[in-house]
């Protein structure tokens, strides 16, 4: 069989569709027929280079208000200094000839795009067959290089959709809805109180939740138990992404909570016999649960590949990012920049892919020490976290002081830690609520 890599055949392209989209969108001189198609084809997916000119010309006349026809682009790509490259005057009025409707544009399109896909497809796997052979890489940097490269490149451009769609849907929704069938799309967090306050009743599909924290006060602890509970409750796929914790240190805090029972007691040989059961029914039962874990992303970008890697494969509908601080963004950006498009870009995932992301972040020192608890303001680094969210829940110890939040009730040795609802998109703000934190096996009530 021929290697495709090797094969010495021309790359795909459709020349005589890239000739119609450009006669199309100069036919009736304004800009319609570009707008109709301008968020599926970019100049860059044209094979044809005097086709890349002079639809980037087109997009620049369309985007400055000026009339689109063939007279204003010679003008444009005379001030581009690139009339020469597209055969002068007399190539660009020859672009015009072959089209006496813009109906079939967007069929034009598609053939166009379709083509730039499999061109992109062509040159990411010989790049990344290169680097396999080369041996230089690991197979799973080549691997998440190759998602992030085509990640958000390979699409078909659909996005517009008419409202008539949803209402279909929702008319579903209210049937089951009278008919006691209906189920939620969202992660219950299966703190009662929590979902209680949650519009959705929890972590709905698409939504950004975050939990923002001062350091060492329980964010994380709050996070393991809402994974472990939808996982364990519910059966929702789930994903942590951990940046501070290794899996096996994750693991642990989950058969603590699990168990009830600190493992300290186990190291020390001190445990009772109903412990060591306990803690061995946890282990069994932590190990069937459709938990993952990830401790290493190299950007918002790869981020976004592994999540689309996790949902495609494993269905994840949860995914735990602890925290938005650690995400690297590059040397290019200052930190407040760099966090507003991580955020940015988090968001933009959840609602791609139609999942919950619990987010968890970090508070100025300012807001960790006030007595009367944290507002938005207070948020770490920058105001698009709050923008970028559907829901915000602050928590602080209770009086602003770890130590004098610390409690004992018949349960065991707590932390008080008070919280507020701050952003709740669906449902009502700025409530307020208690979790205790039983430090010594990780449970949250």
């Amino acid at each position: 069989m021929t290697n495709l890599l090797e094969a010495n055949t021309d790359l795909p392209q459709n020349l005589s569709a890239e000739h119609a989209v450009i006669s199309c969108c100069l036919l009736q001189g304004n800009s319609d027929a570009y707008d109709s198609i301008s968020r599926i084809l970019k100049s860059e997916d044209f094979y044809s280079f005097q086709h890349q000119l002079a639809f980037q010309g087109i997009a620049d006349l369309a985007n400055d208000g000026q009339p689109v026809d063939e007279i204003h682009l010679v003008e444009k790509l005379k001030v581009n200094n690139s009339i020469d490259e597209v055969g002068g005057v007399a190539g660009i009025f020859g672009l015009t000839e072959g089209a006496e409707t813009t109906t079939s544009i967007k069929h034009y399109a598609g053939i166009v795009k379709e083509k730039s896909n499999l061109r992109k497809l062509h040159r990411s796997y010989r790049l990344a067959a290169e680097q396999a052979a080369s041996e230089q890489l690991p197979a799973s940097d080549i691997q998440g290089a190759v998602e992030s490269d085509l990640g958000d490149d390979i699409s078909s451009g659909a996005g517009i959709e008419k409202i008539s769609t949803s209402v279909e849907i929702l008319k579903d929704e209210f049937q089951q809805m009278k008919d006691g069938t209906f189920v939620k799309d969202v992660v219950r967090t299966h703190i009662p109180h929590l979902d209680e306050k949650l519009g959705m009743g929890g972590i709905g599909a698409g939504e950004v939740c975050i939990v923002a924290a001062p350091t060492s006060c329980g964010k994380s602890a709050v996070a393991i138990n809402i994974a472990l509970r939808a996982a364990k409750a519910d059966a929702v796929p789930t994903c942590i992404f951990s940046f501070e914790m290794p899996q096996k240190q994750i693991a642990r805090r989950m058969i603590q909570t699990l168990s009830g029972v600190n493992l300290r007691q186990i190291e020390e040989n001190v445990a009772s016999t109903a412990k060591v059961k306990a803690v061995t029914a946890a282990n069994e039962t932590l190990s069937t649960l459709p938990i993952y874990t990830v401790h290493s992303v190299q950007g918002a970008d790869d981020l976004k590949s592994q999540i689309r890697i996790l949902v495609r494969k494993h269905g994840v509908k949860l995914v735990v990012i602890d925290y938005l601080q650690l995400i690297p963004f590059g040397n290019k950006l200052g930190k407040t920049e760099g966090i507003s498009a991580i955020s940015h870009k988090i968001k933009q995932i959840a609602v791609e892919l139609g999942i919950g992301i619990l987010l968890l972040a970090q508070v100025n020192r300012e807001g960790a020490k006030r007595e009367s608890g944290l507002s938005l303001y207070d948020l770490k680094d920058s105001g698009d976290i709050e923008n970028d969210a559907d829901a915000v829940v602050l928590m602080w110890p209770k009086g602003g002081d770890v130590e004098s939040a610390k409690k004992v009730d018949a349960v065991g040795p707590y932390t008080e830690l008070q919280y507020s609802v701050a952003k709740n998109r669906e449902g009502e703000r700025d409530v307020r609520g208690i979790f205790k934190l039983y430090h010594c096996v990780g449970i949250i009530k």
